[in-house]
């Protein structure tokens, strides 16, 4: 199920290349661990595209028609030591959808202070089984547009933002 981008609209789509632009210029965008070097190569230039012009469900196929994602990948046991395992064949559509969303929030952002609107209403953007308590918690909250664009930006943006969690399924509007 794809996510419902409630403001998405080209003035939303024209903002999120603006904050992709920054992010690159700022060495800011996240690349994933997972990728490969095809990924690494094409995320900037899929990103951008699909701020433009499609979803975050067109930018998970890009990833994954390329081949962008590596195939397996070293995990650290408990007890110590690695072993090697499966990339998970959700970790296309994760990034994806992380990703899109970010700046998708951040145009959202954006918008809103430009608009003089001080905040943004968090709201369910895809449903997805049973959400976490943290996420239901934060649906229908209002945050303040200046706080969560600032939280958005930077490479580490999902240890900042509880919206960018992987697989919350949250986003925001105006």
């Amino acid at each position: 199920m794809k996510f419902e981008f409630k403001n998405l609209d080209a003035h939303t789509r024209t903002l999120m290349k603006e904050e992709i632009d920054l992010a690159a210029s700022n060495n800011e965008i996240y690349f994933s661990a997972r990728f490969n070097s095809i990924g690494s190569e094409q995320w900037i230039t899929w990103l951008t595209e699909a701020a433009q012009s499609h979803d975050e469900h067109w930018l998970a196929y890009q990833i994954e028609a390329a081949g962008g994602m590596k195939d397996y990948e070293g995990r650290a046991k408990p007890l110590g030591g690695y072993n090697v395992a499966h990339v998970p064949h959700t970790a296309a559509e994760t990034m994806a959808e992380g990703q899109f969303n970010r700046f998708y929030i951040a145009a959202i952002c954006k918008c809103a202070i430009g608009q003089g609107c001080h905040e943004v209403m968090v709201y369910r953007a895809r449903q997805r089984g049973e959400p976490r308590a943290e996420s239901r918690a934060l649906e229908g909250t209002k945050m303040k547009s200046q706080t969560l664009l600032e939280q958005v930006r930077g490479k580490q943006t999902s240890f900042k933002c509880d919206l960018l969690k992987p697989n919350s399924g949250l986003s925001v509007c105006l």
